[in-house]
């Protein structure tokens, strides 16, 4: 059964404590010495009522020429706050204590000793109490992964003596509970959350269990202690090892007799019904404590970078000289890549600078071998059509002897005969040419009007299958002052070729005109055609430039080699460009002349 504390017990120490806070009431007294008492704060219950008054008390009544003042020190802050108020003595837990003797040179004087325990250095440990129903639970180590209530968690009887015992048994004491809950009092919040079932055990300052029992607080026997501890060092039933009790220490000794009649007023105070004090006994134990926790004094320092500089100086300079070492290394690595870059890039310019040479002689040997056979054919062709070509101008002579004697007056049969006469001298003539060609022979050339051969070629444009086959309308606008030396019926198969292209190229537009003009520019003649074909892309106008698919696809593709040695037989400059929006323009230049008009005069 779980009752509330009672009152806490002042009446018997009520008079000490009046004159001790208020000595004017005794009247006129002399004026006394200050001494500061540092008391840190504790959860341990009656710690006010019956440690620090009575002790204050004593001290008072003992030095009557002192006067006795508090300073309240949290125990989390005690180390910063004792560092800022410097107080003349310190009364507070011994593990608190212990940590002040570093950072700021306290020594103790006297150790508290309880009547339960047989020495006060070795008076606070921990309980681990669990429910006696939990049979499962018999040992600590049966508490492993269940849940845990404690005090403050600096509280040495409350959870620190504890934690220390889970390292010494081997057990990760981070790791070691699945749940740890702070209570700010033993009395009665962490009993409650074991009674209730709210924490599998809960941790008590030894002894604490006993005085809730004898006190009626809790129903004796409904809790019970996990692994105790035997031996007769105390009457109490304990989990842990024990620590010293509170100290009462020293920290300023610039009053020696001061401290000297303090550490002979606590030594000679009367034993109380709760406490007395003795020698001040060894901290080693607590040392050893926070030393296995790692805390307090032994708590690992945020390294600061000349910490960190000076514990791993070799490993960091071997560190900058690897990274040195990288950075040349890639340095190097980047060299020697860039020019090995650098040298494959040449090489592979040089590479493609040689096959384009190698394809460019390949295009030519296969355009020699090309001519070549086409000049064998030519030769052969016109050698095979000269005979049937005198044999059709024979026939015609023929026809001509035979009309006049059966028809003398029929025009028609005369025209007709003698249009196949003119075109076969002019098929022959041709032919003559071409194996003028064949031959390399040239043709002499004289002064002509550049719109005669023009204008014959549109003529008899008429006449090719191109014409018939894809209707182009010739435009032709032409000068009469655009003189040339050279063949006029070489000029006129240059033409009729470059009709006979555009006519090819506009097959599938529906502006299919052709515009063929000549003009005087200068000290020259100019000749253009152009078309209406499509847009040629880059490739193809590349083509076109090359004269390697300058026809139909179905000729021998031969008609702009034709066109190109014709205008170098004429010292021509010949120029290919794209219009816009498409279609195709061919210019050429010749060297003019100015020769004597003729006697008759072109009308345009």
């Amino acid at each position: 059964m779980l009752t509330k504390e009672p009152l806490p017990r002042f009446a018997a120490i009520l008079a000490s404590l009046l004159l001790a806070s208020f000595p004017a009431l005794a009247g006129n007294a002399p004026q006394r010495e200050d001494v500061i008492v540092g008391v840190i704060t504790a959860n341990e219950p009656g710690y006010r009522s019956e440690l620090v008054s009575p002790t204050l008390a004593h001290l008072q009544s003992s030095l009557p020429g002192y006067r006795f003042l508090v300073e309240e020190i949290p125990a989390y802050q005690a180390s910063d706050v004792i560092s800022r108020t410097s107080p003349d003595f310190i009364l507070g837990p011994s593990n608190v204590f212990f940590t002040l003797i570093t950072s700021s040179g306290a020594q103790a004087l006297a150790t508290r000793k309880r009547p339960e325990v047989r020495d006060g250095g070795e008076a606070v440990g921990s309980t681990a109490v669990v429910l006696s129903g939990r049979t499962e639970l018999k040992r600590l180590s049966d508490l492993k992964g269940k849940s845990v209530s404690a005090s403050l968690p600096d509280s040495l009887g409350g959870w620190l003596a504890l934690e220390g015992e889970v390292s010494r048994l081997g057990f990760d004491e981070k790791q070691f509970f699945s749940r740890v809950t702070f209570r700010t009092f033993e009395f009665p919040d962490v009993i409650e959350d074991v009674i209730e079932g709210h924490s599998d055990a809960g941790v008590l300052t030894a002894c604490e269990l006993e005085t809730a029992e004898r006190e009626g607080l809790v129903e004796p026997g409904l809790l019970r202690v996990l692994s105790p501890k035997p031996g007769n060092e105390s009457t109490c039933l304990r989990s842990t090892r024990l620590y010293p009790d509170n100290v009462f220490g020293v920290l300023r000794f610039d009053r020696p007799e001061l401290v000297k009649a303090v550490s002979v007023a606590l030594l000679t105070m009367p034993p109380g019904r709760t406490f007395s004090w003795q020698v001040a006994g060894n901290l080693s134990a607590v040392n050893e404590l926070y030393r296995k926790l790692g805390i307090g004094p032994f708590a690992p320092k945020p390294w600061t970078l000349a910490d960190f500089y000076r514990r791993y100086l070799w490993q960091i300079w071997a560190g900058i000289g690897f990274v040195i070492f990288l950075i040349l290394n890639e340095l190097h690595l980047r060299t020697r890549i860039r020019r090995a870059t650098a040298d494959l890039k040449k090489t592979l310019a040089e590479n493609q600078r040689l096959e384009e040479n190698e394809r460019a002689a390949r295009e030519k040997l296969s355009v020699l071998e090309r001519n070549s056979l086409v000049s064998h054919l030519s030769s052969m062709i016109a050698h095979e059509l000269k005979q049937p070509l005198a044999t059709i101008i024979n026939y015609c002579e023929v026809a001509r002897i035979a009309l006049e004697d059966l028809a003398p007056s029929n025009p028609r049969l005369e025209r007709t005969t003698d249009a196949i006469d003119e075109e076969a001298h002019r098929m022959a003539e041709i032919v003559n040419r071409v194996r003028g060609y064949a031959r390399q022979r040239k043709s002499p050339h004289q002064p002509c009007l550049l719109s005669e051969p023009v204008r014959n070629a549109a003529e008899n444009f008429r006449h090719y299958e191109e014409y018939r086959e894809f209707s182009p309308q010739v435009v032709q606008e032409l000068s009469p002052e655009a003189w040339v030396k050279g063949d006029p019926l070489e000029l006129e198969i240059l033409v009729i070729n470059l009709l006979k292209n555009a006519a090819r190229a506009m097959r599938g537009e529906k502006d299919r005109t052709v515009t063929v003009r000549t003009w005087r520019e200068g000290n020259s003649a100019c000749l253009s055609v152009e078309d209406s074909g499509p847009r040629l892309s880059e490739q193809e106008f590349r083509r076109l430039l090359e004269a390697s698919d300058s026809t139909n696809p179905e000729g021998l593709g031969i008609g702009l080699g034709i066109v190109r040695s014709i205008a170098d037989a004429h010292s021509a400059t010949v120029s290919v460009s794209q219009r816009t929006p498409h279609g195709v323009t061919f210019r050429f230049k010749f060297d003019r002349i100015d020769p004597e008009r003729p006697p008759h005069t072109d009308k345009l």
